[in-house]
């Protein structure tokens, strides 16, 4: 296998690798542990002996091959040593909040969109439930997206009665029309019927699937639609007696005027197309097949993704950032800090590293290893920027160096002014 070629790298990683190399070198006799210098040119992974770190140049994900193209970084030579992270355990209801929300599972909505959602929780409690007795106290997940009419922003409450075992739903939906808000009307399962309720425009009562929806649409144009459901159906499989509201309360809530559609003060597009080549060339290897796919559906979830595959894979059954051979490159908003101390996560990595470059930290997640399909798959692993606009991400098990996906994570590119 052939190394990165020495002149092409910058100066300051350049005097790093030598100065790991031939510490390394010094461990040999108790590690057995070092790497020639044509490995070198690889990613980090840190190998604690005798309570020294000794760090060796391995690749990020598999294999050590050239990498060309490049980037437009403008970081310069840090006195700042690499920092090893120890792997902790991660309890499952702190994922959210250690990761931003590329990393959580739940899109770039979430980050954004809980604290109004948890506000509107507030709202519909003043006129559903004023005792606290019934309705969840904390939102735990977004629905909504764009439509002709504009934006729709809600989520879904789950409804307990003392005594029983069971889970009923209230269903909250906030949208720039009627075509967000979900009433199908003119489906033969859906019965609905306009009603008069004071200070709207129109006032509309549906019933469905044994669910019953309360919707109106104010003089603002904002339309906003509450569901009440004895079963939480994605939560439970038991029901409740009942959600025991009236439609008077249930229509004030819906035409409380502090239910609106948040403004998005959203910060300047990146041309997905110039991820894309960007990605391929500063990523693959030379001569290995791979296409990139745009994954930016809208302005409004504003995410960003590159897939990086080896085009002779069979893709008929779609791709995930788990699949061997797959790379994800992912840009979302910056809305919410890494706690990166806390984010190395031991049932995912085996060590993590935190890399200074001219100020700026890079998360550096080395994953354990693991099966695909029954079968064994090179680590997963992680490489992390957050930078002012957007948090880049590079993730996979591709042939990728580590310090190219640092220099592509903090390529300037990905931060753009507004």
């Amino acid at each position: 296998m052939t190394g990165i070629p020495e002149r092409r790298l910058r100066p300051h990683v350049k005097a790093r690798r030598e100065a790991e190399l031939m510490q390394a070198i010094s461990q040999e006799s108790r590690t057995k542990r070092w790497m020639v210098p044509v490995a070198a040119a690889a990613a980090v992974a840190v190998v604690a002996t005798g309570g020294v770190v000794v760090a060796q140049r391995t690749s990020l994900l598999s294999g050590d091959k050239q990498i060309a193209g490049p980037l437009e970084t403008s970081a310069k030579p840090s006195p700042v040593p690499d920092r090893v992270v120890a792997p902790v355990k991660v309890p499952v209801s702190d994922a959210t909040g250690l990761w931003p929300a590329a990393f959580n599972g739940h899109g770039v909505g979430w980050s954004r969109d809980i604290p109004v959602l948890q506000e509107y929780r507030d709202i519909l409690a003043e006129h559903l439930d004023p005792a606290g007795e019934h309705l969840d106290k904390t939102v735990s997940n977004v629905q909504g997206g764009e439509t002709d009419s504009g934006r729709t922003i809600g989520t879904k409450l789950g409804w307990t009665v003392e005594g029983e075992d069971g889970l009923g739903m209230v269903q909250l939906a906030v949208g720039s029309g009627w075509d967000g808000v979900g009433l199908l009307c003119e489906d033969p399962g859906w019965s609905c019927e306009d009603v008069n309720h004071p200070g709207v425009k129109v006032a509309r009562v549906a019933t469905h699937d044994g669910a019953r929806t309360y919707a109106v649409e104010r003089s603002d144009g904002t339309v906003v639609a509450i569901t009440l459901d004895s079963l939480f159906g994605n939560n439970s499989t038991i029901p409740v007696s009942g959600v025991d509201l009236g439609e008077k309360e249930v229509m004030a809530a819906a035409a409380d005027p502090r239910l609106v559609v948040p403004e998005l003060d959203l910060p300047p597009e990146v041309n997905a197309k110039e991820l894309g080549r960007a990605a391929l060339k500063a990523l693959v290897p030379p001569g290995t097949p791979a296409e990139w796919y745009d994954g930016m559906p809208t302005r409004f979830n504003h995410e960003a993704y590159v897939v990086l595959t080896d085009v002779k894979k069979d893709m008929a059954d779609g791709f995930s950032s788990g699949e061997p051979g797959l790379v994800d490159v992912r840009l979302e908003e910056t809305l919410n800090p890494i706690q990166m101390d806390k984010a190395c996560n031991r049932a995912v990595f085996k060590r993590c590293i935190i890399r200074t470059v001219d100020g700026s930290e890079v998360f550096i997640g080395l994953g354990k290893k693991r099966r695909w399909m029954g079968k064994s798959a090179d680590p997963v692993n992680l490489v992390v920027f957050q930078g002012p606009v957007y948090t880049v991400s590079v993730h996979g098990d591709g042939a990728i160096p580590v310090d190219r996906a640092v220099d592509f994570v903090l390529d300037q590119r990905w931060q753009p002014k507004g």
